[in-house]
């Protein structure tokens, strides 16, 4: 980093691609961090079919297309949601095409500039949030397999309720879930990336934990109203 300039890069570029722009790697540090941003965004996005590039982006920023799955909302607004999906789609046309097909005329600056602007469409992935506006309800969450029945969807949001976290540890937590109800860790984390379920700090100072530090979780109130049309749909059932 020259002229006393420091670029601070993403854990996962630095992770992935650093020490191959150290060996001199150029081509390929710079195609790799265009691949971990198409993985996150598939991670984020909860995507298990096989869309990339352009059909990737467009089905997690656009609101109302026609991929009924989780979208990625950008943390400075809805207003700004297209903006941010042609900053995506551009990155990914001028850079990673280019890298995919070719990438010769890659050195050592060029790719650096690459794994800075990774970083930063990998920073944006993290700050965004998944919404559940075109996802259908519950009929949604089921039908892009996040669920696998409503039975595992109200067992994740009742265990959750009202549940204390000592030390911050979810470990016991997790395990009467999947021991219970066959819940894996995406799942359990998928309620709160969908403002399910939301997790408050919290320090208890009377026994039986002493003076403990941990966390305090509760159902949000879209959390609460599926609950609530799950138990309806249960008792109608029964």
């Amino acid at each position: 980093m020259s002229n006393g300039i420091k670029v601070q890069l993403s854990p996962r570029i630095e992770k992935h691609c650093l020490k191959l722009w150290q060996d001199e790697h150029y081509k390929h540090a710079a195609r790799e961090a265009m691949v971990q941003v198409e993985l996150a965004l598939k991670e984020k996005g909860m995507v298990k079919d096989g869309r990339f590039g352009k059909t990737l982006i467009d089905s997690l920023f656009t609101i109302g297309g026609k991929h009924k799955t989780v979208k990625l909302r950008v943390p400075l607004g809805d207003d700004l949601q297209e903006q941010a999906k042609s900053y995506f789609a551009s990155v990914f046309a001028y850079y990673r095409n280019y890298l995919a097909h070719d990438g010769s005329k890659i050195d050592k600056n060029s790719a650096l500039r690459i794994l800075v602007i990774a970083s930063e469409l990998l920073d944006l992935i993290d700050a965004s949030f998944l919404s559940y506006v075109d996802l259908g309800g519950i009929e949604g969450l089921l039908r892009d397999e996040v669920f696998d029945t409503e039975e595992q969807l109200l067992g994740v949001l009742t265990s959750c309720h009202e549940h204390m976290l000592v030390g911050h540890d979810s470990s016991g937590l997790m395990l009467d879930l999947f021991l219970h109800y066959g819940v894996e860790a995406e799942q359990f984390y998928a309620v709160f990336e969908l403002d399910l379920v939301r997790y408050t700090d919290t320090k208890w100072i009377d026994p039986p934990y002493g003076e403990e530090e941990g966390g305090w979780l509760e159902l949000s109130d879209l959390g609460k109203e599926f609950v609530a049309k799950l138990q309806e749909r249960e008792s109608r059932n029964s």
